[in-house]
């Protein structure tokens, strides 16, 4: 996969075509997911549904700002309540997510607009599991005016800049571009950047130390006992993660706690080892 295409090629897609992809095509998405990298050991489960399957539950899916997203297909994941549940699921999820893209498939993060205890029930899931997300999957078709100007409104295709999004050594600090020596660390930053999230929020921000990158944010989101918010940081992580992996660097997530310098109401994620060259 040319990672870096795929990440700039990937939409939130909201009309799809009635006709049903292919099962192979579904199958090899799927596993993706099922074999996706991931940050922890929490037990996840990815569901592959038909249309008729999710049944009325599909009400309670709402998409395209108050219209129901009709698609020939959903993947929900379900996972396990344990720590770091929730950034992992946006890292898994994530690179499930473009690998349909890779496959020209059209998919759309949904994470708080369905009934969880409803859809636990028609996936028939106990109470110990907790549905995370789901996306609709399946051949896009032409936008209509109307979902064109909704994405606008919505800001989905704005970002912020690289300048407020990574920082050098403290919160708030800029990165002296001047000098790096090595032009794939801003191709890895971009990547990152266009991180879908919630509402387009982009609650993550990083901090560049010299040998690690680190990654925290400062938004508090909860519902339903979920921080949203940390699955969004899970999939920005999946982005630095695959574009620095595809770019010649090795390393991986650690979950942890670590003081934030310049922001101490800043809650900690995680660190990355990415060694950073200068003159």
């Amino acid at each position: 996969m040319d990672i870096l295409k795929t990440i700039y090629d990937r939409i939130s897609v909201r009309t799809y075509a009635p006709a049903p992809v292919a099962s192979t095509e579904l199958e090899d998405v799927l596993r993706a997911g099922e074999e996706a990298e991931a940050l922890t050991q929490v037990e996840m489960k990815f569901h592959l549904c038909a249309h008729d399957e999710m049944g009325k539950e599909v009400k309670g899916l709402i998409g395209n700002y108050c219209k129901t997203i009709v698609a020939p297909h959903y993947i929900v994941l379900a996972s396990r309540e344990e720590d770091g549940y929730l950034t992992d699921a946006g890292f898994r999820f994530e690179q499930m997510i473009l690998e349909a893209t890779r496959r020209g498939l059209g998919t759309c993060w949904v994470g708080l607009m369905f009934k969880e205890a409803s859809l636990r029930s028609c996936l028939e899931l106990d109470k110990s599991w907790r549905v995370i997300a789901l996306t609709p999957i399946g051949l896009s078709a032409d936008p209509t005016f109307l979902s064109q100007a909704l994405r606008a409104l919505a800001r989905s295709s704005t970002r912020r800049p690289i300048e407020r999004t990574f920082f050098w050594k403290r919160h708030g600090d800029l990165l002296p571009f001047h000098a790096f020596t090595d032009d794939r660390l801003t191709s890895i930053m971009e990547a990152t950047r266009w991180a879908p999230s919630w509402m387009n929020r982009q609650p993550w921000n990083f901090i560049l130390t010299g040998r690690e990158c680190l990654v925290y944010k400062t938004r508090p989101h909860d519902r339903e006992g979920k921080d949203y918010h940390l699955v969004d940081c899970g999939i920005a992580m999946a982005h630095l993660h695959l574009a620095a992996k595809s770019l010649g660097f090795s390393g991986h997530w650690q979950l942890e706690s670590f003081d934030v310098p310049g922001e101490p109401d800043a809650r900690p994620i995680g660190r990355y080892p990415l060694i950073i060259e200068r003159n």
